[in-house]
């Protein structure tokens, strides 16, 4: 029987600081893609810009965020996570300032480009962070408030941002977050220390569950490449894959479709604008405490992640689909609101699915081309959409067009993930052992 190690079921006063600091990574790191959301309409009348060449700025972000996904994750397993963020936030804080002296397009597409190559491995190096501070049955829950940042970080700043743009043009917003920046890198070094990397290595026992123990005894430690080609990353992957179609394409054209599409006025676009990260906040913070509940009365895997990743997913896209055909502009707006705030559940159980499943020695690499596959949804949602509004009868038709596409897209990666996604059935330990026995 595996026991358990009490100790580590109490979070220190340390580790809710580090928690909480990590939390406002992600909060950070959402609100430097956000802002562009934001600030889409004055920008596109400064520079002249296209609904299909605004497409390209939201896509050209995700161009080397895989790449940088997978080498921040290399180089946080060799030199570890405190100093890797930390140089990742210094390059988010130029990029920003930079922001000050675009003036073309071109110049435009390059600090977007470098911005999301800075911000490619944020979001996995948070969750490794994150799991070497918490004990098992506290990742689910542990791991969503990390992640929360993300959309409560948009949802506090949105009113913000949107009365800067509003009143000392949209370069300012850009500038406040920098300044935001680099206040969290020195509390950041302060807080932790370099020795705090070695936290999290723990028994194999005591940090898995009992059905799934076996499994990972009989699953060779330099097995990265064959859990990577797995039906199971590939599924995980996939259900990123169309988390991020729907999260960047709420990022970069939802605040649009509300002004021009919906005509909202500046004093409702602030408020509204707010809404779905508000939901989003309220949904990971529920499910994730679910799927903990589950996971730990079940033992299993499947039933406390996958049963509940996958049904989420499905219903984001019921809502996408619904509300692209709705008639009513509030309708319009809640549907459209649930269908981006189920359709990002992937960026909490997707990590948390992964940490239980992939060997041990590997979870920064495997964390990291889990970013760098579901982050392709990044580089061809926004575009998509943008190529749909420009090509369409009316930029209302094709926005539409895109939010049904979403719907399938959410539809096939959910619908595959709960039927596919399952532990590897292998040999157990001593039945592994005796034919090493015999072999020899």
């Amino acid at each position: 029987m595996v026991k358990k190690n009490t100790k580590e079921s109490k979070l220190s006063k340390r580790t809710w600081i580090v928690i909480a600091l990590l939390f406002l990574l992600t909060a950070i790191s959402n609100i430097d893609k956000a802002v562009i959301g934001f600030a889409s309409v004055p920008i596109m009348k400064e520079l002249g810009l296209t609904p299909e060449q605004w497409g390209l700025v939201g896509s050209v972000f995700f161009l080397l965020y895989s790449l940088s996904a997978v080498f921040g994750g290399v180089l946080a397993d060799k030199y570890g996570t405190r100093i890797v963020i930390a140089g990742m936030v210094v390059l988010w804080c130029l990029i920003q300032f930079s922001t000050l002296f675009v003036s073309s397009f071109a110049f435009l597409l390059i600090t977007r480009i470098l911005l999301g190559m800075g911000e490619g491995p944020s979001y996995s190096l948070a969750m490794t962070a994150a799991s070497k501070w918490l004990p098992k049955e506290k990742r689910g829950v542990g791991l969503s408030i990390v992640s929360i940042g993300s959309p409560l970080g948009v949802a506090i700043s949105a009113p913000i941002l949107l009365n800067l743009i509003t009143n000392y043009g949209w370069r300012s917003a850009f500038v406040a977050t920098g300044v935001v920046g680099v206040i969290w890198i020195a509390a950041w070094l302060w807080v932790v220390k370099a020795k705090d990397d070695s936290k999290g290595k723990v028994d194999a026992k005591e940090d898995l569950a009992k059905e799934d123990y076996d499994q990972l005894e009989a699953q060779p430690e330099s097995g990265f490449l064959s859990f990577l080609l797995s039906k199971n990353f590939i599924l995980i992957a996939l259900c990123g894959f169309a988390t991020y179609w729907a999260f960047t394409m709420g990022l970069n054209w939802i605040p649009n479709y509300l002004e021009n599409v919906l005509q909202l006025s500046a004093d409702k676009l602030q408020i509204v604008v707010a809404f779905p990260w508000i939901l989003i906040t309220v949904s990971l913070l529920s499910f994730s405490f679910i799927s903990d509940r589950l996971f730990h009365k079940t033992k299993s895997v499947v039933k406390g992640r996958v049963f509940v990743l996958c049904p989420v997913l499905l219903a984001g896209a019921v809502c996408y689909f619904f509300g692209a055909m709705a008639t009513s502009s509030s309708l319009a707006i809640v549907l459209l609101s649930l269908g981006l705030t189920f359709g990002v559940i992937t960026m909490v159980l997707g990590p948390a699915t992964l940490i239980e499943l992939a060997p041990k020695k590997h979870q920064g690499k495997v964390q990291g081309w889990f970013m760098a596959f579901t982050s392709l949804g990044g580089i061809v949602g926004p575009y998509v959409t943008g190529y749909l509004v420009e090509n369409s009868s009316s930029a209302a038709t094709g926005f539409h067009y895109a939010f049904q596409l979403c719907a399938l897209i959410l539809l096939i990666a959910g619908g595959l993930g709960v039927v596919g996604i399952r532990p590897k059935k292998v040999e157990k330990p001593t039945t592994i052992y005796t034919n090493q026995i015999k072999k020899v």
